[in-house]
């Protein structure tokens, strides 16, 4: 039923649209086929028709053709009459001036004159226009005489004449010219319309349309076809701006109708539309001086600006047929059908303007931009389409990428995490200094594969645009202490010196996302002790206040194998290792400086480099940072000691004997390893091995804390999560909650905090952060 009543609705609508486009149909073929029934009464409009001549500078008299050519030079006087008949009434006589001055006598009575030599900022000749002049009852039989002069190619040119009365003439004139102005009006607002929607689209969207050039050429076209019309003189106040503009436009037209297409055809033949370019704005200059000079008017150079667009005609020409060939023109097919349009009208229109009385100069033309702009249109939704297919495809493919990397953290980080739990509890109870050193080398090995493997990670995430920059409060002195350690470690490993020059004036509380800044320090750091086999690192930290605020300008230094000039440039690309032969026993990816460079512009900073090959580098970053407490932080030697001495308290362990912890994990390993760490705790462990024993065991028995495993077959961590929070009945629903993943992608933390979890560790597990989460939430409980 309800299907019925909307295909009825639907109905309606399109009977309405109908009615709607009917009624205009209807206007429009009425206008054009039915009798006109106006009561204005008959026109006494007519072409004036009678017989003139000639008069030479020796006074013989000549018969000539109006409209037509007499014999004069340029810059030369001519003189034409005729006799009134015997019979004359008070009528209008209009004489079109082609670029002449004009003076019109009955008899020896100035009638008439017409020049704008003296009012036209520059040019020698005056502007085209009608010139309207009465003829009286008192005029019959007298001398009808016309003076008139061009210092152009219109010398001696005479056009056509009208006689009838002035509002019936001016009324033909409407009604002959008016379409191409009303075309024009069209295609200017249509122009305006594009034009301001690319700008729109590039500024606010910061999208490149190419629909902006052809958007210019349809303005450039429509303002010279308005410049142009014969009806200029009856709607602007001043004509001869008007017809210099259109001289003008007419120069510059190819201009951004060639860059359209070298644009769509992406370039491919920029030579030859440069020099195109280059004859464009040469032609433009010279035109332009010659007027402004005196010694050329427009409508005398018209040629060169014809030849350039013939030229730009032959050039689109070649150039479509060419990819036509090469099967590049599929990009723009439609483009080049419009292109054709266009190609043809313009030669059209050239040859209009050499034909003095025609009544459609320029319509020609428009009709072939209004053929390229539909095409282009259609070209452009065709792309609008296509970009938006390959978004959705750009947004599967990085959310299929997203959880492929969590996936591979989760499989990867598995292993690892079995690895260095295990490793972890040799070196706690084993007592063989031999399988104790087999332990060490276990332990750097591991951290080495999973530094690896974060650097992939962090390299994928900030392609992806996953990696977000989190700024919260951090204590300074902490930050470079926690850096300080165990860079100095691998520096004192490798025998060498590793010096710490800080600001004891800094700050001590800073704002920023420490965590993204102790990984770009490590990175620097890390490499500054790789490559380096004897001297010394020197990490220094100061401060800079300028005009932006508050920076950390934070520098590292050291006294190994350098960069080569050559190799700088590099030195910042993905997966790139200089003079990988001999540093082929170094560990690393290549990642580490690439990632580096990319989180400090994440972060609005620089980073720069000084080297001198064989001697060292030096690497400085500037990071913007906001200060929350401005006391100094005093001196990091002495901070570090008691970092030392609280370390040493915190070695003994947490002791929580009366702690009754669960532990959930889908993997017998990752239960043992956990087991195996908390065993110093002294705490009571129940361990489940998926999502529903969970469940089941939180309804028998209260816990202090559970450590729930996130990917886990249905139902996983996250599941299993609000299957407790949901049950009312549940003597753990407000159990605290710790999710333990190897799902380690940037923002997950956020997400399972924001799911419900109280807190959030990430495997491999580290002892110490594990206690600490516990000894924070036992605390609370």
């Amino acid at each position: 039923m309800g299907k019925n009543k909307i295909s009825g609705l639907k109905i309606v609508h399109l009977l309405l649209w109908l009615m709607m486009v009917g009624s205009f149909v209807f206007f429009v073929v009425g206008e054009i086929v039915m009798p006109s029934d106006n009561s204005s009464g008959s026109s006494t409009y007519s072409l004036y028709e009678t017989e003139w001549v000639q008069i030479m500078p020796d006074g013989a008299k000549m018969p000539v053709t109006v409209p037509g050519q007499c014999e004069a030079e340029y810059g030369e006087w001519v003189t034409i009459e005729t006799i009134l008949p015997e019979e004359q009434q008070d009528i209008w006589i209009c004489a079109r001036s082609m670029q002449q001055d004009m003076k019109i006598y009955v008899d020896d009575e100035l009638r008439e004159e017409y020049s704008t030599l003296d009012t036209q900022p520059f040019g020698k000749t005056s502007t085209m226009t009608y010139v309207f002049f009465k003829l009286y009852e008192d005029d019959a039989g007298k001398t009808l005489k016309i003076e008139f002069m061009s210092d152009s190619n219109y010398a001696g040119y005479v056009s056509e004449m009208y006689v009838g009365e002035r509002a019936d003439i001016i009324l033909e004139f409407y009604s002959s010219y008016a379409p191409s102005a009303v075309v024009a009006i069209i295609l200017l607002l249509i122009g305006i319309f594009v034009v301001f929607g690319s700008m729109f689209i590039r500024i606010f969207y910061k999208k490149k349309i190419d629909l902006i050039h052809l958007g210019n050429a349809i303005m450039i076209a429509a303002s010279w076809l308005l410049a142009e019309s014969k009806m200029r003189q009856f709607f602007l106040p001043n004509a001869t701006i008007a017809m210099l503009l259109g001289f003008l436009l007419i120069a510059i037209l190819p201009y951004p109708i060639f860059t359209y297409l070298n644009s769509i055809q992406k370039g491919r033949y920029k030579k030859a539309y440069a020099a195109l370019a280059i004859c464009t704005a040469v032609n433009f200059t010279s035109v332009v001086l010659l007027q402004v000079l005196n010694i050329k008017d427009f409508v005398e150079t018209m040629t060169s600006s014809h030849i350039i667009i013939v030229a730009s005609i032959i050039t689109i020409a070649v150039t479509t047929i060419i990819d036509t060939v090469k099967g590049y023109v599929r990009d723009y097919r439609e483009v080049a059908i419009g292109f054709v349009a266009l190609m043809v009208s313009g030669v059209f229109e050239i040859g209009l303007v050499y034909t003095v009385s025609a009544k459609v100069n320029g319509i020609s033309l428009c009709v072939g931009l209004i053929v390229l702009l539909v095409s282009a249109g259609l070209k452009t939704i065709r792309d609008l389409v296509n970009i938006e297919k390959e978004k959705q495809y750009a947004i599967a493919t990085s959310e299929s990428r997203t959880q492929f990397f969590a996936n591979m953290s989760h499989e990867i980080r598995t292993p690892i995490n079995t690895i260095i739990g295990m490793n972890e509890m040799i070196l706690r109870e084993n007592e063989n200094e031999e399988i104790e050193e087999y332990s060490f080398n276990i332990k750097s090995a591991s951290q080495m594969l999973l530094g690896i493997i974060n650097d992939i990670l962090d390299f994928s995430k900030i392609e992806a645009g996953k990696l977000q920059i989190v700024e919260s409060d951090y204590r300074l002195a902490d930050m470079i202490n926690d850096v300080a350690l165990g860079n100095g470690l691998r520096a004192k490993q490798k025998k060498l010196e590793f010096n710490l020059d800080v600001d004891e004036t800094l700050p001590c509380v800073l704002k920023g996302d420490e965590i993204r800044i102790k990984q770009i320090l490590n990175n620097l750091l890390s490499n500054a002790v790789k490559y380096t086999e004897k001297g010394n690192v020197t990490f220094s930290v100061k401060g800079i206040q300028d005009e932006d605020g508050f920076s950390l300008l934070m520098s590292v230094k050291d006294t190994g194998i350098g960069i080569k000039e050559d190799d700088m440039e590099k030195l910042f690309s993905s997966f790139q290792r200089l003079e990988l032969s001999k540093n082929r026993y170094i560990e690393g990816t290549g990642l580490g400086l690439n990632i580096t460079k990319l989180l400090v512009d994440l972060m609005g900073g620089n980073i720069s480099v000084e080297s001198e090959y064989g001697k060292g580098s030096c690497f400085t970053v500037k990071l913007q940072q906001k200060v929350v407490d401005k006391t100094a932080m005093g001196n990091l030697e002495q901070r570090r000691k008691a970092e030392r001495a609280e370390k040493t308290s915190k070695e003994k362990g947490l002791y929580i004997p009366e702690a009754k912890i669960l532990v959930v994990d889908d993997t017998k390993m990752n239960l043992v390893v956990i087991k195996g760490l908390l065993k110093r705790t002294g705490a009571q462990l129940d361990m489940a091995e998926s999502g529903n024993l969970c469940f089941d065991m939180t309804k028998e028995k209260k816990y202090d804390v559970i450590l729930m495993d996130h990917m886990m077959p249905e139902p996983d961590g996250v599941q299993t999560l609000h299957m407790i929070r949901e049950d009312k009945e549940n003597m753990n629903k407000e159990t605290p909650i710790v999710v333990l993943t190897a799902n380690a992608i940037a923002g997950m933390k956020e997400e399972y905090i924001a799911e419900g979890f109280d807190d959030y560790l990430s495997k491999p597990v580290e002892v110490e952060k594990l206690e600490e989460v516990l000894a924070r939430i036992l605390k609370k409980e």
